[in-house]
C-alpha cells in the first residue's frame, strides 16, 4: 500500500478519508492481526483523548486548571495524565465517566474492525478463494513440479476390500512428475516408472490419451479415461481442475487466511514472482466429506495467481500422499502441446 497507515488512521479518526482511502485501510487492516491491534490503540487513544477534553467543558473552573493538559506531552502522556487520580468529588466523577466511555470506546473499535470493514477470518477466506479462482480461469498455461514429502497406506477397512484401486495395476509414482495445465481441464501429467521410463497422460479437452512407457498411445472420447491417475480425482478435487478444487474448499473444509507474508519470509519455492508477498490459505477437512486432511496453498497478493499448493493426506490408489505442487513456468505453450502427437514417438499408432 502506497499510502502511510498512520496517515489513514488519522484521516478515519478525523471522518476524512475518501473512498479510495477507505479501501487502502482496510486492506491494511486485512493484512495482519498487529495492523488491527494498531488500529485498535489509536483508536482507543483517540476516544480517551476525546472524552477527557469533553468532560473538562462540564466541570468548575478550579477543577478545570488541576486537570488541564500540558500542550507539550506527546499523546501517551496526555492520556496518561488523564487517568491521574483526584482527592476533589468533580475529579473522581470525570475519571468513572472517562473509563465508561473508554469501555464503550472498546466494544465500538471491535465493532469497527470484524464487522465495519466485514474481516472475519471466514468472509475474508472466502473473498480471496473466490480472487484466486477467477485469477486461476484467466491465467496463462502453468507448469507444476510435484514432490511427494510422504506416503502412507490407506486401511483395508478405510478402502474396502472390492474398491476398484485394489483391482488396477499400481500407479506409477509421483514423485518429481511434472503437470501442465490449461483452463477447460486441458492437462499433461509427466511421470517417470520405478524403472525410469516415461509414462504420461493427458487430455486436449475433447479426448483424453495415455501414452504408455513402451510407447503405445491410447485415445479415448471419455474425458474422465486417464485422468484416474491425477491426485484428487477420488474425491472430486482433481489437480487439473484446480478452480473446481477450490470451489471445493468452501463446501467440504474449514477455511482460514493467514497474515501476508514478505518475499524474505514466505517459504514457498516457486520461480514465478519470487519478489512477490505471498499469503497462505489453510483448509482442513469436515469429518463428513472425503478428500485430504489439509490443504494449504500459498498464492501471489498482487494477482491472485497461485504459486504452491500443499496436500497432506491425499487419497492416491490404495495410499495416502503428502504432497507440495510447485508452479515453475506461466506461459503459453502453444496450440498443440495438449495434442497426444505433441509427446508421443511419430512411428506409435494411436489405438
Amino acid at each position: 500500500m502506497s499510502l502511510d497507515p498512520q496517515s489513514l488512521i488519522n484521516g478515519y479518526l478525523d471522518e476524512t478519508l475518501s473512498p479510495e482511502e477507505h479501501a487502502a485501510l482496510q486492506e491494511w487492516l486485512q493484512a495482519a492481526p498487529e495492523n488491527a491491534r494498531h488500529f485498535a490503540a489509536a483508536s482507543l487513544l483517540h476516544d480517551r483523548l476525546r472524552t477527557e477534553f469533553s468532560v473538562l467543558n462540564h466541570i468548575g473552573d478550579d477543577d478545570r486548571d488541576d486537570l488541564s493538559l500540558p500542550l507539550t506531552m506527546d499523546s501517551k502522556s496526555q492520556a496518561d495524565a488523564a487517568f491521574q487520580p483526584s482527592k476533589t468529588a468533580p475529579k473522581v466523577r470525570s475519571y468513572r465517566l472517562v473509563m465508561m466511555s473508554l469501555t464503550t470506546a472498546m466494544l465500538l473499535v471491535v465493532a469497527v474492525i470484524w464487522k465495519g470493514f466485514g474481516v472475519t477470518p471466514a468472509a475474508a477466506a472466502t473473498t480471496e478463494i473466490n480472487r484466486i479462482i477467477a485469477a486461476t480461469t484467466h491465467a496463462p498455461d502453468q507448469t507444476y513440479h510435484i514432490a511427494v514429502e510422504e506416503t502412507g497406506a490407506i486401511s483395508s477397512r478405510e478402502l474396502g476390500d472390492d474398491a476398484p484401486e485394489r483391482q488396477r495395476p499400481p500407479k506409477p509414482p509421483l514423485t518429481d512428475a511434472t503437470l501442465h495445465v490449461r483452463a477447460g481441464g486441458q492437462f499433461v501429467l509427466i511421470r517417470q516408472t520405478n524403472d525410469g521410463r516415461r509414462f504420461t497422460t493427458g487430455s486436449n479437452g475433447r479426448e483424453s490419451w495415455a501414452i504408455k512407457p513402451d510407447g503405445s498411445v491410447r485415445v479415448s472420447s471419455d474425458l474422465n479415461e486417464f485422468n484416474r491417475d491425477v491426485p484428487g480425482h477420488e474425491h472430486s478435487m482433481p489437480l487439473i481442475h484446480i478452480e473446481d478444487g477450490l470451489g471445493r474448499l468452501l463446501e467440504a473444509y474449514e477455511v482460514r487466511l493467514l497474515p501476508i507474508e514478505t518475499a524474505d519470509d514466505a517459504a514457498a519455492e516457486s520461480v514465478i514472482a519470487s519478489s512477490e508477498a505471498t499469503r497462505l490459505i489453510v483448509a482442513v477437512k469436515k469429518r463428513q466429506y472425503r478428500g485430504p486432511k489439509r490443504v494449504e496453498i500459498s498464492y501471489s497478493v498482487k494477482s491472485g495467481l497461485i504459486q504452491q499448493m500443499r496436500f497432506i493426506e491425499m487419497p492416491y490408489g490404495p495410499e495416502r500422499l503428502t504432497l507440495r505442487m510447485t508452479l515453475q513456468s506461466q506461459r503459453p505453450l502453444g496450440e498443440r502441446f495438449f495434442e497426444p502427437t505433441s509427446h508421443a514417438e511419430p512411428s506409435k499408432a494411436m489405438e
